[in-house]
């Protein structure tokens, strides 16, 4: 993320740094996001939450792409426009998934090894 705020301000490099920090940032955002599925695994939020995610990963992929576009277009106002706007959405999807990572309380056995009903959390 620093990388994209350095080209975002000084715009050297900005045809090749853009593709590269925003792959990035992607890759860490999608190893993040399968960990947090994984977490989830046999929950029924999951199924909600992997679309949610995904929409939001949609949503950042459009803007990285079109970010590289307008860097090779060498048109440095609107690219720093792009990497704010990139640079928000990364850190919004962050937060997210670490909401989401701590509102996951952990299964709890009961009895037998049997999970405990929220009911029965005590």
């Amino acid at each position: 993320m620093s990388r994209l705020r350095l080209l975002a301000r000084n715009g050297w490099e900005a045809d090749t740094g853009v593709r590269a920090a925003t792959a990035q940032v992607m890759a860490e955002l999608d190893a993040a996001e399968s960990i947090l599925l994984d977490a989830l695994s046999g929950s029924v939020r999951r199924e909600a939450v992997a679309h949610f995610l995904s929409c939001r990963v949609n949503r950042l992929a459009i803007v990285a792409e079109h970010a590289a576009a307008t860097a090779d277009a060498g048109d440095l106002p609107v690219l720093r426009r792009l990497l704010y706007q990139f640079h928000a959405l990364a850190e919004a999807m962050w937060r997210v998934q670490l909401g989401l990572q701590t509102n996951t309380p952990p299964p709890k056995t009961g009895t037998g090894g049997r999970p405990q009903t929220p009911a029965t959390w005590a």
